[in-house]
Order: structure tokens, then sequence, then C-alpha cells
């Protein structure tokens, strides 16, 4: 009976640390997808800033925007903004660009590239209206960038000034961040399956876990105003888990039954020390 008491906690109590290592393990994961999806949004952010610094000092560019009240010179620099999609850039392999625009310092949209996804809404996301709107002085100087919702889905914008510290007005280069969702599964070295925030499948990995061999982990990314953006599903394999946790429960039963049947022994011996031994007597 002792013996039998002991297998059922032994049971019990690793099937209770089996669980909680399980959820830590989760709990670890989900906060490494979250640091290594803000490492992905920071690669993305420094691609896009170097686009835009070098279109917001090109002479070319800040020339016809300057005279962008001719026609010509208003058709000149939306071709300008259209080479980069036709001739390519450095990193255009590393994002997905979507759109180049410009805007006076007044924040109004001055043209944009014909090039890219039709049927984005025009001028500023409200978020990237909010950041700028708290800047002042030399602030206005420095880019800022933000992830959005649109009608076409989750857009990353970063915004930088044109004409350098002769200030002119500003640029605007809008990615699809989907394109670099990989990069996390990349970061972590889990298979990883990224999803919208409806639920809609985007790509990534799908490993068989109804064999249990995988613990999906799930990880919401949020645009800049706390809007669902991507819902992030990483698989970790618990094979290796699973071995040491049987592994210990193993140990956990043997030393139990050693235990109770030292305990058992020694109750015995006591017994027959004192009891059966002087009831023979007697």
């Amino acid at each position: 009976m002792l013996a039998v008491v002991s297998i059922v906690l032994s049971i019990l109590a690793g099937d209770y640390f089996r669980r909680a290592a399980l959820d830590a393990q989760m709990n670890s994961l989900s906060r490494v997808i979250e640091v290594a999806s803000q490492e992905m949004l920071k690669e993305l952010r420094r691609h896009t800033f170097d686009l835009g610094m070098k279109l917001g000092h090109s002479r070319d560019i800040v020339a016809a925007f300057n005279l962008r009240q001719a026609a010509e010179h208003r058709n000149r620099l939306v071709a300008l903004l259209d080479d980069p999609f036709i001739n390519g850039f450095v990193g255009f392999a590393r994002i997905d660009l979507q759109k180049i625009r410009i805007y006076s310092l007044d924040l109004t949209l001055v043209a944009e590239s014909n090039e890219g996804m039709q049927g984005l809404e025009t001028g500023l996301s409200e978020q990237l209206l909010k950041k700028i709107g708290k800047r002042q002085g030399v602030e206005r100087l420095k880019a800022i960038d933000a992830m959005w919702m649109s009608s076409k889905g989750p857009m990353h914008s970063t915004l930088v000034p044109l004409g350098g510290l002769r200030l002119a007005g500003y640029i605007e280069i809008i990615v699809n961040p989907i394109f670099n969702l990989p990069d996390i599964g990349k970061i972590t070295g889990t298979p990883m399956s990224f999803y919208s925030a409806s639920g809609e499948a985007l790509e990534g990995d799908e490993p068989h876990i109804a064999d249990g061999r995988y613990l999906p982990i799930e990880f919401i990314m949020h645009t800049s105003d706390g809007q669902p953006a991507f819902k992030i599903v990483g698989y970790e394999d618990v094979t290796a888990l699973n071995r040491k946790m049987g592994r210990t429960q193993i140990v956990t039963i043997t030393g139990f039954l050693l235990l109770s049947l030292s305990t058992l022994m020694f109750a015995l011996w006591l017994f027959n020390r004192f009891l059966f031994v002087p009831l023979r007597r007697m």
C-alpha cells in the first residue's frame, strides 16, 4: 500500500512539475519572440532610414521639390521617387518597399511614387502625426518611424527630413513588414508561423504538432498605437524536456519505493524488537 501510494504521488507530482516546466518554457520563448520581433523592427528601421536619408540628401529631389510649382518639375519629382522601384537601391532585398511620399513642412502631401502598392491612405498616419507634432526645433531633424494599420494591412513608415540641415520637407518610406517576419524565426532558431490579426495564415513553417513534439507559443505583435498587427506562433521542440521529465519521474518513483521499503523494514524491526519478542517471552 505504501508503495502504491508513493507511485501515485510521484505520478501526480511529475505531472505537476511537467506542467510547471512547460509553462516556464512558454513564458521564456514568448519573451524571446518579443525580443526577436523588436530586433526585426530595428533592422527594418535601419534599412528604411538608410534609403530615406539617401533620398533626402539627393540634390535632384531637393531641386525638383523646391520647383514643384511647375508641372515639369512636379513630374520630375514623381519620376525620381519611382527610380528606387525601377533601378533598385542598396538593401532592396531586405525590405518590401511599397510607397515613397514627400511632404511639405506643414505635412501636406506634395508627391508620391506611382510605383508600389495602390490604394493606400493618403497622408501621414495618426501615429506619425502624433510623434512629429510633439517635436520642436532641432528635434524635427530627427527621423521617426511607426507601424500602423492601413486598409491593406499593417504597414511600417519611416519619416526622414528632406534637405538635411536645411529642412525643406519630409520623405516617408512605407514598407510591408510581412516580408521581414521570417527574420524572427532566424533569430530565435525555432519554426515559426505568422498570421494576420484576423487569423489568416501569412507564411512560415507549420510543423506536425499532433504527436506532442512541438509546443506552440503565441505572441501578438502590435502597431505603435496598440492595435493587434500579427499573431506569431513559435514551435518549441519539447522532446528533450519530455525525456528529462521522464527520467526525473523514474528516479523519483525509485526513490519513493526505496524510501518506503526502508521505512517499512525499519518499522517491522521496531515491531519485532519491542512488541513481538516481549509477547513471545510473556
